[in-house]
């Protein structure tokens, strides 16, 4: 069943599950596909408990929150079945989800040995941060050669947990800029990415990076899902597309729309 924004009796299959969900939760209502005002009301009251916009409109981010509130956030490994549930929030098929993560770390999952969240520092990209944020790059460079550069270079990656050491080394320059120039969690998002994310600053992505792979993966959702046209390449399977999108235009040469199509195919089966 595709999930969309409700707040009134649009689809009566949907408002039954969304009244049996608010059950689950406690709330004392009637399901009977019927979006009446006690049905509005419970909305309205789950939407406060959880710190979302109480509207009694049930868009993305509630549908995220009632799949997902119950959810045991010590449990270390996502199951098939949270990716389910997020390709439902983006009516696309698990396996395309699934796909998106395989290819970005490897199948590996969101964390480090460590226990930090999986990352890449780019260098080109704390270049263009700084420069946001008023700050000249150059007056930097020196001594920081690896940490910070104007093209694109995967000569000063140190992969794994080593990048870490670069990141710290960026964020004595500037803690925010540098944040928001690695890519985090499962799904390897970038840090500049964090409004799409659903989040207010740089420092509450990587708070949220750093607390699950559950965290990650809700993340992502709400990345793709913020932008409609790598929604809807995902949704198509038009992995050339997506990876443009998602990866740069530089995709091709890292044969990332392959991986894509192959790793789909693997969940497929």
């Amino acid at each position: 069943m595709k999930i969309v924004s409700i707040n009134r009796n649009e689809d009566r299959d949907l408002v039954l599950q969304l009244q049996n969900l608010l059950v689950k939760y406690g709330f004392s209502i009637v399901a009977d596909g019927s979006f009446g005002e006690n049905t509005k009301q419970a909305v309205i009251e789950f939407q406060r408990r959880h710190n979302l916009s109480a509207d009694g409109i049930v868009g993305y981010r509630s549908w995220e929150t009632l799949f997902f509130a119950d959810r045991d956030e010590n449990q270390k490994t996502l199951s098939r079945d949270d990716f389910k549930q997020v390709a439902r929030l983006l009516d696309c098929e698990p396996a395309a989800l699934m796909a998106v993560q395989q290819v970005e770390t490897g199948g590996r999952g969101g964390f480090f040995a460590s226990g930090r969240p999986a990352i890449l520092f780019e260098g080109h990209v704390f270049w263009s941060q700084l420069k946001k944020r008023g700050l000249n790059p150059t007056e930097f460079v020196s001594g920081n050669e690896d940490i910070l550069y104007e093209k694109w270079s995967k000569a000063h990656y140190k992969g794994g947990d080593a990048e870490y050491g670069r990141l710290e080394r960026a964020r004595e320059i500037h803690r925010e800029a540098a944040d928001a120039s690695a890519s985090w969690g499962m799904f390897q998002i970038m840090g500049f990415n964090h409004a799409t994310c659903g989040e207010k600053s740089v420092a509450d992505f990587v708070e949220m990076m750093h607390r699950s792979e559950l965290h990650q993966l809700l993340l992502s959702g709400r990345f793709i899902n913020g932008n409609k046209k790598m929604l809807l390449a995902l949704q198509q399977k038009n992995w050339a597309e997506f990876a443009r999108l998602y990866n740069g235009s530089g995709y091709a040469q890292n044969k990332y729309d392959v991986k894509l199509a192959q790793a789909f195919a693997k969940y497929s089966s």
